[in-house]
């Protein structure tokens, strides 16, 4: 039967316990079926069985991310992109663990006990433009009357905007830098039209309170700014992955991966960006994809950066699953 895969994780991970609510054990897809082990050596996958994934939308990608944090709860967990399907267990043991079964483990090693934050930054453009002009010659100057003036104006207006977002970026990562064990960029930035701040953060899981108090320090300091906060996630941008299996090479398809749930499914370098749309919104009507014998599978980042149900503004905590 075919089953929906989740997240690699230790062989003798915990799964999520049914006590914990109706559905807290329970995958996606049609009929939902339980969370299990699909083990090999020291690694297994979490999977469930399903009949049909159905429409892969919102609220599947809501449940894919749900599924991951209570294992991360437990232990080091590497996601597997939303909507990947493996036609059977021993497709999943011969395609996606046995390959990795004496790499992955010290990558799960190296992320025990860690957890990434997803910190992201905006404000609103008036206040921005207002922000960045005021003090200057060109607070109260008219608008020049001819075009080169108004577009040499612009120039200027831009420039002194990514100025004002790198220096408020930069007083937030001093902030928070010492609290995270790694961090990177997740956005580009320093242009006129990328965000003041897109960033993800390697922290201890014992640690995330420290954080907490950080960003709401953060958000009191800088009230204009938008801060939008999401975690713990599994620590996806902090790890090096392995390569995609192609057990056939004829099979590979230069301009997709269908064995990555899904590909093409949104723009950028999607979980990274291959954790697909569990972080990330997922297209409403978008089906999951399976090996289709291509012996492919996808790691790690799948949507967009943004996070499905992400609490924005300046609401004062951490949206968590």
């Amino acid at each position: 039967m075919p089953v929906v895969l989740y997240g690699i994780v230790r062989a003798g991970h915990p799964l999520p316990d049914p006590a914990q609510g109706a559905n807290a054990a329970l995958g996606i897809g049609h009929p939902r079926a339980p969370l299990r082990l699909v083990r090999s050596g020291p690694l297994a996958a979490v999977v469930s069985a399903t009949d049909d994934i159905g429409e892969l939308g919102e609220q599947e990608a809501v449940r894919h991310l749900e599924i991951l944090q209570r294992l991360l709860a437990d232990g080091p967990v590497l996601p597997v992109r939303l909507g990947t399907v493996a036609p059977d267990d021993g497709a999943v043991r011969a395609e996606v663990l046995d390959p990795v079964r004496d790499s992955l483990p010290e990558r799960l090693d190296a992320i025990d006990g860690l957890v990434e934050l997803h910190l992201d930054v905006e404000e609103a453009e008036q206040t921005e433009l207002a922000e960045a002009v005021a003090g200057t010659s060109l607070a109260h100057a008219p608008p020049p009357a001819d075009l080169d003036g108004r577009i040499e104006l612009g120039q200027r207006i831009a420039e002194l905007v990514t100025a004002r977002r790198t220096e408020q970026a930069e007083e937030i990562l001093d902030e928070l830098r010492p609290l995270a064990r790694a961090d990177r960029p997740r956005r580009h930035h320093g242009g006129p039209e990328d965000p003041a701040l897109s960033w993800a953060f390697l922290v201890p899981a014992d640690a995330l309170d420290d954080f907490d108090a950080a960003v709401d320090r953060i958000r009191a300091t800088h009230p204009s700014l938008t801060v939008e906060y999401v975690g713990p996630l599994p620590a996806v941008d902090f790890v090096e992955f392995p390569a995609r299996v192609l057990t056939d090479p004829h099979d590979a398809d230069p301009g997709g991966d269908s064995f990555s749930g899904s590909a093409d499914r949104s723009s950028g370098d999607s979980f990274g960006d291959s954790f697909g749309s569990s972080f990330g919104e997922a297209p409403g009507g978008t089906s999951g994809d399976s090996f289709d014998g291509s012996g492919r599978w996808g790691w790690g980042r799948t949507a967009d950066r943004s996070a499905t149900g992400r609490r924005g503004g300046n609401l004062g905590q951490r949206k968590e699953f």
